[in-house]
């Protein structure tokens, strides 16, 4: 009796091992399948991105040419900057001169002769730097229009100060003229102070 019982056990253990077995290879195969979806997702992940990266490379090899291309302007754009800058100042100090002329042609009343426009550079202990300063000379009939001429050439929006240097009467052939010299200070652009504005006409 006791012989059959020991058999039963040992059958009863043997069929434990078998079920702990199979179990085992259940996960190992679960874990083998696992492993293996992932490395074929990553595969695919990767050819995917390998794919992609060849489709850029090729994109970028097609567009070289006008990658070169527009590192060319560029480059050609910063040699001409400097130049550009130039004309540009030029243009701007053309236009402000005309706008100063312009603006004294309007100013003058209409029995003031001029004779003589000049411009100077000269110290501004103010502005601790160089101003022009643009002298008009000319005759007219009275000082009145001397003053008259002065308070228009005050309206002028690039003159910053109007100033009278003298006034004389003059008699040419019985007819009373008044000769005048104003001097008109210009505002000059900080950027431009200390650039030579001379001249004279």
């Amino acid at each position: 009796m006791p012989l059959i019982n020991m058999i039963s056990e040992r059958r009863r253990q043997q069929a434990q091992l078998i079920r702990r077995r199979k179990q085992l290879l259940t996960v190992l195969l679960i874990e083998v399948g696992v492993l293996a979806s992932l490395f074929s997702f990553l595969t695919l992940g990767t050819m995917s991105l390998q794919a992609r990266l060849q489709r850029a490379q090729r994109e970028i090899e097609r567009l070289q040419p006008t990658l070169d291309a527009i590192a060319k302007i560029e480059r050609e754009t910063q040699a001409l900057m400097p130049k550009l800058r130039t004309l540009t100042e030029a243009q701007e100090h053309t236009r402000r001169w005309y706008a100063t002329i312009n603006g004294i042609a309007r100013c003058l009343p209409a029995d003031v002769w001029l004779t003589g426009i000049s411009s100077t550079q000269v110290q501004d202990t103010e502005k601790k730097g160089q101003t022009t300063v643009i002298t008009l000379t000319g005759s007219t009939l009275s000082q009145q229009q001397v003053g008259e001429m002065m308070l228009r050439l005050n309206t002028i929006p690039t003159f910053e100060k109007v100033e009278l240097h003298f006034t004389q009467q003059r008699s040419y052939n019985n007819f009373e003229t008044v000769d005048f010299e104003v001097a008109a200070r210009v505002q000059t652009p900080a950027t431009e102070e200390g650039k030579d504005e001379t001249g004279s006409s």
